[in-house]
């Protein structure tokens, strides 16, 4: 889905704006990458999780810090960065395959952030989602209930909030 709005996104930024598009009979780039995250990251969520609730929650939680991690991308190393640092964590957790989940994300991370950092390279859309739904499984895989109703409601507030962060901190430079 980042591939496909690197490659055909346009103008509109936030949900709002590609929801209302959407609205007026008009499938953006955004819209599609919304509805495709979105499924992929509960796709995701019913392999990790057995019960039908985890399973959902799961789902925002992968998609939401996909989205997240996104929203950090606006300089060189920003969304690596913030990967490695969130998923380092995970590397103590006891619950079977959270730890190892949370050592490819950050290993992932961490192997594109000096050339991310030294502007070699651009992790883009395409680089940002996959980063983002790494951490976001590495989390969901280590959350019993109450962790990823937390993780959800924290994914999701950062992502009506990230929108104006995001859009500010694009035009500050």
């Amino acid at each position: 889905m980042g591939r496909y709005d690197d490659v055909a996104g346009d103008h509109r930024r936030g949900f709002r704006a590609h929801l209302a598009a959407l609205r007026d009979g008009e499938v953006t780039s955004g819209a599609v990458k919304l509805f495709g995250i979105g499924a992929a990251g509960l796709l995701a969520g019913a392999a990790l999780k057995e019960r039908p609730l985890d399973k959902v929650l799961a789902g925002i939680v992968i998609a939401g810090a996909a989205h997240v991690v996104n929203l950090v991308d606006v300089r060189p190393g920003r969304a690596a960065g913030a990967v490695v640092a969130l998923a380092a964590p995970g590397l103590l957790r006891k619950r079977p395959g959270a730890a190892e989940l949370a050592a490819v994300a950050m290993g992932a991370a961490g192997a594109v952030l000096p050339d991310d950092l030294g502007e070699r390279v651009m992790i883009g859309d395409t680089g940002a989602h996959a980063l983002g739904a790494a951490l976001g499984a590495a989390v969901a895989a280590a959350d019993g209930r109450a962790g990823l109703v937390g993780h959800a409601v924290g994914v999701v507030v950062a992502a009506v909030c990230g929108d104006r962060v995001s859009g500010l901190a694009r035009s500050l430079g």
